[in-house]
Parts: C-alpha cells; structure tokens; sequence
C-alpha cells in the first residue's frame, strides 16, 4: 500500500530501464524502489547528463500549515533583522542549474556546483512572495550536486524559490508548477 501511495505521489511508474516520464530537458529513465516503497535511486537525463539521484537528494515539500508558515515567517524575519535586512543580499557563490519549463509532473530537479561543503535552506514563497509554503535544509557536497523537490502537495502557479547560506548569501529564481 506505502508503495502504491509512493507511486501516486511521485506520478512515476517503478521500471528498470524505459523512459517513464519526460519533460523538456528532463527525462525520468527508471526509478528503483526500496521493499518499503520508498525511492532507493532515479535515473535522470537533465540538460543532457545522465545522473542518479539518490532516495536522500529528492526532498518532499508539503503546503505548510498556518501555524508552520507564522513560525517560518517569524524565523524569517528575526534572521533579517539579526543580519541587517536594510542590506543587499548578497549572491550565493554556486552555479545554480534548473529548466526553464514549467513542472508538470511534480518532481523539480536541479544543479549545484560549488567548490565548498555547504549547509543550504530552500525556502519557497507562493507568487506575492508574501506566504512561505516550503522550509527546508539540504546539505551539499563539494563538485556537482543533483537534488529534486517533490512539488506535488502544492498547487499549480508561480513560486519564488530561493537557496541561501548561513551567511545569508542567497539565490533566487521562479518556478512555475503547471500540471494538466
């Protein structure tokens, strides 16, 4: 049942070697599942590299609560004031490496290439910029790195997604989330 409710989530068929779901730019070629139903590795052509994304670089976003989102909101703003919020932020030191399309079957996939170990917090906002609708942390190793958001708990529109360190450097750009 887990596997089945994996699957639906996912919107991907298990397979071991035919393309299950294609997007510009992106190909999902096969994903293997764990005996528990949970994503063990994706086989993904993105920008016309051939990668494996393991079960721990695809990060689930759920539609935050009201209360999560009040919490992140204040979090938010007692960071900007401890840093100086009257300051530019500054630009992260990554190359950053996404699709221009819109996601339509749910999964965003993504590059990072940086020549430090980092600690990064993916913070979304819907189109306003206003509500925060995804707060999460990922680690990134140095050399190049693949991780994919699970976008399918939120609806269909635009949304501010940005990366930043814990020196406030930051990374900003629109996502948008269309299915049919």
């Amino acid at each position: 049942m887990k596997k089945l409710l994996l699957l639906s989530i996912l919107g991907l068929y298990a397979c071991t070697g035919t393309p299950t779901t294609e997007i510009t730019g992106i190909t999902i070629e096969s994903t293997h599942f764990t005996r528990s139903g949970d994503v063990q590795e994706m086989d993904v052509s993105f920008n016309g590299k051939k990668i494996v994304l393991s079960g721990a670089d695809i990060v689930m976003i759920r539609q935050m609560n009201d209360s999560e989102n009040d919490e992140a909101q204040e979090l938010l703003e007692l960071r900007q004031t401890v840093m100086g919020a009257d300051k530019e932020p500054q630009l992260l030191d990554v190359n950053f490496v996404m699709s221009e399309e819109p996601v339509e079957n749910g999964i965003f996939i993504f590059g990072i290439e940086t020549a430090n170990d980092k600690d990064l917090a993916i913070e979304m906002f819907d189109e306003d910029g206003f509500g925060m609708v995804a707060n999460k942390s990922i680690n990134i190793s140095e050399g190049n790195n693949y991780k994919a958001l699970n976008l399918n708990a939120l609806d269909d529109g635009e949304y501010v997604f940005r990366l930043k360190d814990e020196q406030g450097k930051e990374l900003e750009r629109t996502i948008i989330v269309h299915r049919r």
